[in-house]
């Protein structure tokens, strides 16, 4: 497994503040569902069982449940109510309570610099493989994995699967316009109505940074200073070849400025 990137923007001086939390103390930020740039995120189609596979899934994962419980259930997905009830409110409820982590398994991709780095002027932190381990470990962890993007909306087939895998397909997959980000994506539960859950990780989970191809001297500095306590963190720069559309990178030396890599 390789490293996991994030790519960070804002204003040339919010990105100091920007580094201290995210690289220095190692705070990671999900974002509400509700809130995505895309609204047409975690659609579906409903997909209803036939009633004899409807009773055995009961059987295996919810034998508890009554066999009142379980007619009105099945009247809730079969009924007159059934596009509200196994549609809409299912899809109302994820946008609510998911919060989600978007890392990305590449770094040279151009409209990914363009359009969360702040055109260039921002930084992607190079994640360990491990930050997924750490990631799971959270109290309100729901699930991660590698985004697989498509033409057509996932199937939501009720009570197929083990409970926590029913909805997987929902939360990772995505229209196939997004498949230059080849995301993985990391999300947790929580309250309604938040804008974003944060937690801190360990910052040695860190290997570095990629700073853009326009980041504010002032941000170099920061990761200077830095390296100087944490002699393994690296500090990369964008670039291209001269003749190519083709992103490259190199090391960032203390004393040593190189000329602007689209110039």
């Amino acid at each position: 497994m390789g490293m996991f990137y994030k790519f960070m923007g804002g204003s040339d001086e919010d990105l100091i503040e920007v580094f201290d939390n995210a690289v220095v103390k190692g705070s990671v930020k999900f974002t509400s569902a509700a809130s995505f740039n895309d609204p047409f995120e975690f659609a579906f189609r409903s997909v209803v069982p036939e009633r004899e596979a409807y009773e055995a899934w009961h059987r295996t994962y919810r034998p508890e449940v009554t066999a009142e419980q379980r007619e009105h259930g099945w009247e809730a997905l079969t009924g007159k109510q059934a596009d509200w009830n196994s549609g809409l409110v299912p899809r109302v409820t994820m946008l609510e309570r998911l919060y989600v982590l978007c890392l990305a398994r590449r770094w040279d991709i151009h409209l990914i610099w363009s359009h969360y780095a702040s055109a260039h002027h921002g930084f992607a932190i190079r994640y360990k493989p491990e930050i997924v381990t750490a990631l799971a470990a959270l109290p309100d962890f729901e699930m991660c994995g590698d985004v697989v993007y498509g033409e057509a909306v996932p199937d939501l087939r009720w009570f197929s699967e083990p409970p926590e895998d029913i909805v997987r397909p929902v939360l990772l997959t995505k229209s196939l316009d997004w498949a230059y980000e080849a995301e993985h994506r990391v999300v947790l539960t929580g309250p309604p109505g938040k804008g974003a859950l944060f937690h801190t990780v360990d910052p040695e989970l860190i290997a570095g940074v990629i700073l853009g191809a326009r980041v504010p001297e002032a941000l170099v500095e920061k990761a200077l200073a830095l390296r100087k306590a944490r002699p393994d963190f690296t500090i990369e720069e964008l670039g291209a070849v001269r003749d190519s559309y083709t992103l490259t990178i190199h090391q960032i030396e203390d004393n040593v400025r190189r000329m602007r890599g689209f110039l």
